[in-house]
């Protein structure tokens, strides 16, 4: 909101709410100067949430924000495809040409080139994301691609700065430039200061268990230990240091709560990058960033709680137990299609048993079920009497989640006591 205000105060300052009623011309160049204005702040804040300060992710967690990012991403590229064709047009109408019009913003005009490279780059970096694209790229390319949105950016500031009437003097001037700064720090020391971190003190694989043939628990340990603050519940980036993967962040929960001996991670072969993480032998090195995630087991202490859970979402589950005391008396119910897939079952049980709950597994494919949707809320409810009293925990694949949600919120248990977080990756 104060952004929001200061925006608007630049470009009123600037004569642009009389110059938007003149209906003299004027009006034209009011709208360019606005929805440029609006782009860039908007841009801003949509930089500020990719940076992951930690008192944001802790609040609203990781996956809202980058949901956020993404909306105000293609928030940008309206913004920024109104500005350049409403400045266009002003163009167009001052010069009584639009050929003239063309030529000046693609060079004839300082800093309007790289304005305009700067406006393709946001096109095409927002293109690639809609879901329907991005489905169809590998994730390399959308990667380094996405990674275009800030040259993008760069690009526009200059002619924001030197041509923009409402920051290129004065105290419009310093306060445009103090701000991109500002966030451009943040970004340097917030985001890409965790990736040196990570990248120059690696952790190493101290331990590996198969669970299953397509499923491993790995160890990770080193002295970065005594310095990572994490809480079960929460996960982690890693990036194995090894040819094709050293680049690449993939989020795994830990599957049991830290301590001394390391952080437990249990993983599943999902792809070429999974696969090969299920590979890693005792003694690779692995840069890890994090941790990340809203810290469920503050949420849910002291009440009855409902976790509902898929396949390898057993991770998370797994490491919350072990903070929740008997108040809990935890119910779990684990669906998985194999009975192979019930990983880490045994502690699973003996856990939820010391603190006076039960594990409900179900498995088999959906179509072999007796019952068509065991998350139903009549369902829910014949499992578990009280579940309108308990917090509910959802930890899996989004069909799950999107299911079970559905199920708790119709068999009476409150948003508000619902809580999960949808994998963005």
């Amino acid at each position: 909101m104060a952004l929001t205000a200061c925006i608007v105060g630049l470009w009123a300052a600037g004569g642009g709410i009389s110059d938007l009623t003149a209906w003299d011309g004027a009006q034209w160049t009011s709208l360019t100067q606005v929805t440029g204005l609006a782009a860039s702040a908007v841009a801003v804040v949509g930089l500020v949430l990719v940076a992951r300060p930690r008192s944001l992710e802790r609040l609203y967690g990781l996956d809202r924000m980058f949901v956020w990012h993404r909306w105000l991403g293609e928030a940008v590229a309206v913004l920024v495809g109104t500005h350049v064709a409403v400045g266009f047009w002003d163009w167009t109408v001052a010069l009584d040409s639009s050929a003239a019009a063309l030529r000046e913003l693609t060079g004839g005009t300082e800093y309007m080139a790289l304005a305009t490279v700067g406006a393709v780059v946001v096109g095409i970096v927002t293109i690639s994301s809609l879901t329907s694209i991005r489905r169809q790229m590998a994730y390399e390319t959308w990667y380094f691609v996405h990674l275009l949105a800030y040259v993008g950016l760069a690009f526009a500031f200059g002619h924001e700065i030197v041509l923009g009437t409402n920051v290129s003097d004065g105290l419009g001037l310093w306060f445009w430039i103090l701000l991109h700064a500002a966030v451009v720090g943040l970004l340097l020391v917030s985001r890409w200061g965790k990736v040196a971190v990570a990248y120059l003190t690696p952790m190493r694989v101290t331990a590996v268990e198969r669970c299953n043939d397509d499923t491993v628990a790995i160890t990770l340990g080193g002295w970065r230990l005594r310095h990572l603050r994490a809480e079960p519940g929460q996960f982690f980036f890693l990036r194995p240091l090894v040819a094709g993967l050293w680049w690449q962040p993939h989020p795994y929960s830990l599957s049991a709560a830290p301590t001394a001996a390391g952080l437990r991670f249990t993983i599943k072969d999902r792809g070429d990058a999974s696969g090969a993480a299920t590979r890693l032998r005792i003694g690779a090195r692995v840069a890890v960033e994090g941790p990340y995630g809203i810290q469920l087991p503050e949420l849910v202490d002291g009440t009855p709680t409902l976790f509902v859970v898929g396949g390898v979402g057993i991770a998370p589950v797994r490491a919350m137990l072990e903070r929740l005391d008997r108040r809990s008396r935890p119910v779990v119910l684990y669906r998985a299609h194999r009975q192979e897939d019930l990983v880490h079952l045994d502690e699973l049980e003996a856990l939820v048993a010391e603190r006076g709950g039960t594990v409900r597994a179900l498995v088999g494919p959906t179509a072999t079920l007796a019952i068509a949707d065991p998350f139903s809320a009549d369902v829910l409810r014949a499992v578990v009497p009280d579940i309108a009293e308990r917090s509910v925990v959802l930890c899996g694949p989004d069909r799950l989640l999107h299911a079970a949600g559905r199920g708790a919120r119709a068999a009476g248990v409150p948003a508000e006591r619902i809580h999960h977080e949808h994998g963005w990756w």
